[in-house]
């Protein structure tokens, strides 16, 4: 994208709310690529391996599942929605 740069915001997500009222919090595109980094460094990439994405996109863990995959060529697994809380699917999926 012509004059995106790493400073400009990449996506706003809002926080619980437990203060009583949500606030958005802005991410920029030097946040998710940091992320990204540091998830290629914790969990070197597999020949054989996959990311099931199972999170929310609502919560911000799911910029690490949906990004950290894509941008180091593993494929990404889509759980169902609210999969996450099925743990015999969540066990065959990844079987699968």
């Amino acid at each position: 994208v012509q004059d995106l740069s790493a400073s400009h915001l990449a996506y706003v997500i809002y926080t619980s709310g437990s203060t009583g009222l949500p606030k958005g919090v802005q991410v920029e595109h030097r946040n998710v690529v940091n992320l990204v980094q540091w998830g290629s460094l914790l969990c070197p990439v597999s020949q054989h391996g996959a990311l099931l994405h199972k999170t929310s996109i609502s919560f911000d863990a799911s910029v690490w599942e949906i990004f950290w995959p894509l941008c180091s060529g593993m494929p990404l697994v889509l759980a169902r929605p609210d999969g996450q809380h099925d743990p015999a699917y969540l066990a065959r999926l990844i079987r699968e």
